[in-house]
């Protein structure tokens, strides 16, 4: 996920991802512009198509590309909407089974010691959870003073659970 400051945001337009999709599609975007400025310089000054008037409704082309393009958007921003409630629904999910567990814990467990244990961990759950799905290394931060032996190439939220 790429994350910016939004207050920054001209600065964004300028850089580009770590992908290497802009530097294969450049050469192909300069071929396509040097070719349709070929083929309107002769349209204009060769074959004189502007005064023969054989392009006509212009503006309906234009009108018909606009809204094929805002369904498209429309459609994407929908989608975008729905995936974005649905992570919504699971967090809140998680965050009410976490509380359940808590409350049920707590007057389950008679030990400091063990009450301190979920106290810690049941939080360090949701957040190696986030992170592990924000693809961030977080092990060593969250589990300072836990005796928890986490193995680097498994997953870090099957873990915690075990």
């Amino acid at each position: 996920m790429v994350q910016y400051n939004p207050k920054d945001w001209i600065t964004f337009i300028f850089k580009f991802h770590k992908s290497d999709t802009f530097r294969q599609l450049l050469p192909m975007m300069f071929f396509i512009g040097i070719y349709s400025g070929a083929i309107a310089y002769l349209e204009l000054e060769y074959w004189n198509l502007s005064e023969k008037s054989h392009v006509k409704n212009l503006t309906l082309m234009h009108t018909t590309v606009g809204f094929v393009l805002s369904l498209l958007l429309a459609y994407r921003t929908n989608t975008a909407y729905d995936r974005w409630w649905e992570g919504r629904k699971l967090w809140g999910s998680l965050v009410n089974n976490s509380r359940n567990l808590a409350l049920k814990l707590s007057a389950i467990l008679k030990e400091d010691k063990d009450r301190n244990y979920f106290k810690r961990l049941i939080p360090a759950y949701a957040s190696i959870l986030q992170k592990h799905l924000s693809d961030e290394d977080t092990a060593k931060e969250l589990f300072e003073g836990l005796d928890l032996q986490i193995d680097h190439h498994k997953h870090y939220p099957n873990q915690v659970a075990k």
